[in-house]
């Protein structure tokens, strides 16, 4: 950027299940750090739980402190049963429909289960708590530049990010990704949210959709074509590596463990990436001379990532009890439960679990108000 571009401050929260509950203690931080009451972020976009989040913002654009008091007290009380089906009746016959699918009994017409859990909960939830005419109220009135949320196409093979804003915004293609201008709705909220093989594909036209963070190797991506040069990102995973195994602890992988380290790889690997790009395009260009800079279609994104302190694993850990029995007796009897808690860190959708999460949020971010503050300054950003 120069002295005379304006900053443009996007926001982009990542997928990360029940693990989102961090994010939302962090916004509730940022929403004191800001000089009013406005909303400090004109571009926010999101994936999987993320997309959720993002969208709820969006739609509260112009009242975003009463949007932000109301996405903390939405993730308090939250349970479960909001999500997904916990009953023990749903339970056991998801249980048995996928023991079925693999005997002989499965040739005699039985379908293919189609996801682990129903999320049928989680669409009566967002119908109820997201105003989605409100997206374009704030548009209108200047509070919001656009809101974009990424889903997978499972037919296409590709990212498509699902957009609404100004006419300005064009959509895009590239490589495996896309943008394409809509106006949000429910569909695209239960898409980017359709964790692989935990709950069903939704279909949206005719493609039908998976978790957005599944394809989407450049998560930053859409804030910038929606016009953001500075982009914070709200991880759920802090970035210290797990230390190797001492040969007494030298097991072969559970399926648990196996799940949720595929979850952390679709959830956080590529945000982690694309953060450590965007920091290396900013130092070369930060020694382009001026008149070079004209030669290339690189732009300076200033980046700024808030991530856990803590390992979320060892919070759930804690609070594995608040599970549901029958959600706890499904986990288990698929080799899920225990040992490795990243899986049930992704399901934990209770008061507990995500409070903890919330002050954890919350916590970090405050610790870092300084440099938070001046990264969200108003003021026009310097070379």
């Amino acid at each position: 950027m120069t002295e005379s571009e304006p900053a443009t401050l996007g926001l982009v929260l990542p997928g990360g299940g029940a693990r989102g509950a961090y994010q939302v203690g962090a916004i509730k931080a940022l929403a004191e750090l800001v000089p009013s009451a406005q909303n400090p972020f004109p571009v926010i976009a999101g994936a999987s739980v993320g997309a959720i989040s993002a969208s709820f913002l969006a739609a509260n654009a112009a009242r975003f402190d009463y949007g932000v008091s109301k996405l903390v007290e939405l993730w308090q009380n939250l349970h479960c049963h909001d999500v997904y089906r916990t009953d023990f009746v749903s339970i056991s016959l998801t249980g048995l429909h996928w023991v079925l699918s693999l005997t002989p009994f499965a040739s005699f017409g039985l379908p293919a289960p189609r996801a682990l859990l129903d999320n049928a909960p989680l669409s009566q939830f967002l119908s109820d708590h997201t105003e989605f005419s409100r997206i374009a109220d704030a548009i209108k009135v200047g509070a919001l530049k656009a809101l974009c949320v990424t889903a997978s196409s499972y037919d296409r093979g590709r990212a498509v990010t699902f957009f609404q804003g100004g006419p300005e915004i064009k959509e895009w293609n590239r490589s495996r990704r896309s943008g394409v201008a809509t106006r949000m709705a429910l569909e695209h909220l239960l898409a980017s949210s359709a964790l692989p093989f935990v709950f069903p594909a939704q279909r949206i036209g005719r493609e039908h959709y998976g978790d957005g963070s599944l394809r989407q190797t450049s998560p930053l991506s859409p804030a910038i074509h929606a016009g953001a040069n500075k982009i914070l990102v709200i991880t759920t995973r802090d970035r210290n590596p797990d230390p190797p195994p001492t040969a007494e602890d030298v097991k072969y992988p559970t399926l648990g463990a196996i799940s949720g380290s595929m979850l952390d790889i679709i959830f956080m690997d590529n945000v982690d990436a694309d953060i450590e790009r965007a920091q290396r395009i900013d130092h070369t260009l930060s020694l382009v001379s001026e008149p070079r800079l004209s030669e290339t279609s690189l732009r300076e994104i200033e980046v700024i990532a808030i991530e856990p302190s803590e390992d979320i694993r060892t919070i759930a850990r804690r609070h594995g009890d608040e599970m549901p029995w029958t959600i706890r007796m499904l986990l288990r009897r698929l080799g899920m439960w225990g040992q490795d808690w990243r899986l049930p860190s992704y399901l934990m959708f209770e008061p507990g679990y995500s409070g903890a999460l919330i002050e954890l949020g919350y916590r970090d971010t405050l610790a870092r108000a300084e440099e938070l503050r001046a990264f969200m300054s108003p003021k026009n950003a310097t070379a």
